[in-house]
């Protein structure tokens, strides 16, 4: 029998949500075989301090700097040309989201939660929550073959603590995946080498690159490391002794739109 050659779709609102917010995980899955995909439903175009720069070159830029990210896992990172600040949970939006995750058909879906501090973002999971049962629905969007099953659907890690903190119920441990991670980040240049430093880090924007990706690889490591130590109950719940030797890990919450992933689709997820 042949085997099931799984998929995966990380939704985000701009080019360095869905690859730096679950990138350990998506190289882990990439290289257990899975199809990767990845979807900004904004084109980048307003993030920046110099209202010069925005616009259609700035949203051709976060375009190249999403392909050469998607380029790292094996697999395509999409852009939308949905106005950056400017997306809404609308009717046309949900039926667009709702034919692409048809057509590419995943087993698995990732964004972020609903309550987030930047309206593109809480609109990305608000068009996630509403397509997710519709994909089902034969008469829903007629047009594209309607999905058989629900995915799994995950949450990545937010800080926010209303209307309730996070739950870490998926630990991936991602000590051999962190440099992925940071490649993956420095793809995007012009946000976290330009924008993202606007207005309390500008002196870094002028340090060679190398200093730049050597920066980024030590915040992103202390974020990680940060991780297992606030969720270390539950790595350890889940490695037991072997969580001695993890430093870094990802952590998900399950979102209770998608199908309740089974304990052997959480194994391939999380060992």
């Amino acid at each position: 029998m042949e085997e099931k050659k799984y998929k995966v779709l990380s939704i985000g609102a701009h080019q360095d949500d869905a690859d730096t917010s679950s990138g350990g995980l998506l190289k882990k899955l990439a290289d257990k075989g899975w199809e990767v995909r990845m979807l900004s439903l904004t084109d980048g175009s307003r993030g920046t301090y110099d209202p010069a720069k925005a616009g259609p070159a700035l949203a051709d830029i976060r375009r190249k700097e999403a392909a050469a990210s998607g380029a790292l896992f094996g697999g395509r990172y999409d852009c939308w040309d949905v106005e950056d600040a400017r997306l809404t949970a609308s009717l046309e939006n949900r039926e667009r989201l709702i034919r692409y995750i048809r057509e590419f058909a995943p087993d698995l879906v990732i964004t972020n939660r609903p309550n987030d501090y930047h309206a593109d973002h809480r609109n990305t999971a608000l068009l996630v929550q509403d397509a997710s049962y519709l994909l089902t629905v034969p008469a829903c969007c007629p047009d594209t073959p309607y999905m058989k099953y629900m995915p799994v659907m995950l949450y990545w890690h937010d800080s926010f603590q209303k209307p309730y903190p996070f739950q870490a119920d998926v630990v991936v441990p991602i000590d051999a995946y962190l440099d992925t991670v940071v490649k993956a980040a420095s793809c995007h240049e012009s946000q976290y080498f330009d924008w993202l430093l606007w207005p309390d880090r500008m002196e870094k924007a002028s340090w060679p690159r190398e200093q730049q990706v050597q920066d980024l690889a030590e915040r992103f490591g202390r974020m990680f490391e940060r991780y297992r130590k606030e969720y270390a109950a539950e790595v350890v719940e889940k490695f037991g002794a072997a969580a001695e030797d993890i430093k870094y890990v990802e952590v998900f919450e399950i979102c209770e739109y998608g199908e309740e992933p089974s304990a052997e689709f959480l194994e391939l997820l999380e060992k």
